[in-house]
């Protein structure tokens, strides 16, 4: 490939046609291969979490009618509006593998593993055609592709969104330049999968304006990333609605706007860290605001925030391609970065839009550095000792790397050690407060299980269908103190109606079901009706919901009647 005088190349483009196809196809199957491997210990894993919601849970995806295919792309359909997400090509995908392997798990974690491995391929061309030397480039793929970090979003099953959505925004920006009609429509496909793929747009516009071997982008090019734009325009229109009455938002992490604004640097800190030596990695993290203007982590992010960005105006004004990985990496942050808060602050998979746009910069910047170093020396000598002992220092930190990644698969084969690995992390986080209350409850030590809760629900824990149904929590279910946290997560469930807007039919059964544990029945009773008028899958399961309410009903006028009172759960 034909280098530039400042040291840099063509940009995303360089590697197209029936070459770049072969060479992808090379090291997809090289990192396919490694990648089985390491993350072999996984592929036996369960469903986990929100695995459930989207698949055995999931009646639109079990079946391919017709019926279902508009319901999973409407975006006014419930899959949508349970999920706050339009994003049908995540779950037509799940459709697909849900009719290929049914409720065995081996096929989904093997699909997961091989998109990673083609999002690592495409990276290392997507590396090399913004002017990162070949061996340099491998580098980058293998990094990403061992990175600990990663794991979360490969072993998940559901996180497939993940996976393919950063696939497709690769493919499209690799076509950007040559091929715009294709790469527009990996773009809008990307969208469709997850909706954090925007942070594509900016970056494809910065690859475009930077110099490609003296050749400009074309009009061609640039009337493509309009409609990049357009469609962007299009698809937030369709999405911002989904937002609203989201009941997963959660209160802000601090009710001080000083406290959020440090909290934001010193999450972008930790992610910096955990990029750069895997530090921090662990399931549902739940990291401390930066509550002190002295907090290290607020002033790392900081202080690193002003490096990268006057090195982003600097590049930028250079036109060279490092700026467009800067701004990817500051684009993947974007939407994880506290400003609209999440139950769960920061996550390893949110690292994986983040990841690419650092690995990206710091080699280009290396690549600059040595460039340099090769012009101040006679002869090209110190600058070829410097690659070859930058790439011997990587390779122990990829064997590391390949190591904790394998570890940390076998995580993901059950709920219960991905439980424990938050709580081992984050002691007086949610996960561990539930932990030691299921604890607590099996040992009948009510007063312990009712403390554990109440710190866990200060923290969001809002499941009280969890605590009326998990074996754990038996031997304390008649508790007074505890039957009244039940009644106090139920009132939390039950406050969500006048925020929901156009609640789902699933929803609506999970109101009716906090009225009644309340002794609501009336309000139970209504809101079933209203999910029975909704339609849907559970319709027969809502008939009987409702008898079982009215029947409720019945019983407690009558037992009003003869003078008794309350209402246990």
């Amino acid at each position: 490939m034909e280098r530039m005088r400042d040291g840099t190349a063509g940009t995303a483009s360089a590697t197209p046609g029936p070459r770049g196809a072969r060479l992808a196809l090379a090291l997809g199957l090289l990192y396919a291969l490694l990648a089985l491997a390491v993350y072999r210990p996984a592929l036996g894993g369960a469903f986990i979490s929100d695995d459930r919601m989207y698949l055995p849970e999931n009646p639109w995806v079990q079946a391919l009618t017709v019926e279902n295919l508009q319901v999973l792309l409407d975006p006014a359909g419930p899959p949508a509006r349970e999920t706050q997400n339009w994003a049908p090509l995540h779950l037509l995908v799940h459709a697909l593998e849900w009719r290929a392997f049914g409720p065995e798990v081996f096929g989904y974690h093997v699909v997961d593993v091989l998109l990673h491995a083609g999002v690592a391929a495409l990276l290392t061309l997507l590396l090399e055609g913004s002017g990162v030397p070949r061996l340099a480039a491998l580098g980058g793929g293998l990094f990403f592709l061992l990175h600990p970090a990663n794991v979360e979003a490969v072993a998940w099953i559901s996180q497939l969104k993940t996976t393919l959505a950063m696939l497709l925004c690769l493919a499209a920006l690799l076509s950007c330049r040559r091929r715009p009609l294709l790469a527009g429509l990996l773009f809008a496909a990307a969208l469709l999968t997850k909706p954090t793929a925007a942070f594509a747009l900016p970056v494809a516009v910065l690859l475009c304006w930077t110099r490609a071997g003296g050749e400009r982008a074309s009009r061609r090019a640039w009337l493509g990333l309009a409609a990049w734009a357009v469609l962007l325009g299009v698809y937030t229109a369709i999405q911002l609605p989904l937002l609203a009455g989201n009941r997963f938002v959660v209160p802000p992490l601090h009710p001080e706007a000083a406290v959020r604004l440090r909290s934001l640097f010193a999450f972008w800190m930790r992610y910096l860290a955990m990029a750069a030596t895997g530090y921090g990695v662990s399931a549902f993290q739940e990291p401390p605001p930066a509550l002190s203007p002295l907090d290290p982590w607020w002033l790392g992010g900081l202080g690193a925030t002003l490096v990268l960005g006057t090195r982003t105006l600097q590049t930028a004004w250079a036109r060279r391609p490092e700026a467009a990985w800067w701004i990817w990496a500051a684009a993947g942050f974007a939407p994880v970065s506290q400003l609209v808060p999440f139950l769960y602050p920061m996550a390893d998979r949110y690292l994986y839009f983040i990841l690419p746009g650092l690995v990206g910069g710091v080699l280009l910047w290396a690549g600059s550095l040595l460039h340099d170093l090769d012009g101040a020396s006679r002869g090209s000598r110190r600058a070829t000792l410097a690659s070859r002992g930058l790439a011997l220092a990587l390779l122990p930190l990829l064997v590391l790397f390949a190591l904790r990644s394998h570890e940390r698969a076998r995580l993901w084969r059950a709920p219960a050690w991905v439980k424990a690995d938050a709580a081992a992390h984050t002691p007086d986080g949610l996960v561990a407060h539930v932990l030691r209350a299921e604890a607590a409850g099996r040992r009948g030590d009510a007063p312990a299980a009712v403390r554990e809760l109440r710190a866990a629900a200060l923290r969001g824990f809002d499941r009280y269908d969890q605590l009326l149904a998990a074996p754990a929590y038996a031997p304390v279910r008649r508790d007074p103190e505890f039957q009244a946290v039940v009644r106090e997560l139920a009132r939390r469930w039950a406050e969500q109606e006048p925020h929901l807007v156009h609640p789902t039919q699933r929803e609506l059964r999970g109101l009716a079901q906090a009225h009644l544990v309340l002794g609501e029945y009336e309000d139970a009773e209504r809101l079933l009706q209203r999910a029975l008028e909704a339609g849907g899958p559970e319709s027969a399961a809502v008939r009987g919901e409702l008898a079982v309410t009215r029947a409720a009903r019945e019983r407690a006028a009558g037992d009003a009647g003869g003078g008794a009172t309350g209402v246990t759960p």
